[in-house]
């Protein structure tokens, strides 16, 4: 039978493992963290690097890619998404001076993936033909508050169902573009063009629609216009 010092000296012992495997793993864990930050950082360069590549293919492989930075459970997603914001910059900055076609919608589609799109910066961004809407059976609603799509164009683009209240839409394209279902409170839609937009169902109280073009004429008695 043990003695009261053997079990203290046991006691004591097992404590000290204890601590030393605690302090063990939470080095390993910090080492995990930066080398997993380092890979992260690693493969969104990569990315943006094949983004400006004279090959198509790789082009496209990589606007595809870039919506992996916004899924937490890829790899490149690591680390609470550190590169989320950066990818949406690289979309926006790419989208400015992008002309329409595959690269530009599969970029601009991209978009729809971002964990939130609140207060982007989308000014001028050719987003022709984006889904950004909500889709049937699909959870995802875009959030676009006070998001800055001054002179963007959303020519043929669906923002059905997002949740856009103060979004900033000033002499941008919106010629049928999708708006049904969406909530556009206190939005500012002046001087835009707007021909053949739906907004059937859209929350648009506050919303400024002065100098706006092509309003269409079933919503027109509902609209607030600004002075």
């Amino acid at each position: 039978m043990a003695t009261t010092s053997e079990v203290q000296v046991w006691v004591g012992l097992i404590g000290s493992l204890v601590t030393i495997g605690v302090s063990v793993l939470g080095v390993l864990n910090f080492q995990r963290r930066r080398d997993q930050a380092a890979a992260v950082g690693a493969a969104f360069k990569d990315v943006v690097t094949s983004l400006s590549s004279d090959n198509e293919t790789l082009r496209m492989a990589a606007a595809i890619l870039l919506r992996r930075f916004f899924n937490i459970r890829s790899e490149q997603g690591a680390g609470r998404l550190s590169y989320a914001n950066e990818a949406v910059a690289v979309i926006a900055g790419l989208l400015r001076k992008a002309d329409s076609g595959a690269i530009q919608k599969v970029l601009a589609d991209g978009l729809r993936y971002a964990p939130s799109l609140a207060q982007a910066d989308l000014q001028g961004c050719n987003l022709t033909g984006a889904y950004l809407g909500q889709k049937r059976g699909d959870k995802k609603i875009v959030n676009l508050t006070n998001a800055d799509l001054f002179e963007a164009n959303l020519t043929g683009a669906s923002l059905k169902g997002v949740k856009a209240p103060g979004a900033v839409f000033v002499e941008a394209t919106l010629e049928r573009t999708v708006l049904s279902g969406a909530d556009l409170t206190g939005a500012d839609f002046r001087g835009a063009k707007l021909n053949g937009a739906k907004f059937d169902g859209a929350q648009i109280d506050g919303a400024q629609f002065s100098g706006a073009h092509n309003v269409p004429a079933d919503i027109a008695g509902q609209l607030t216009r600004g002075e």
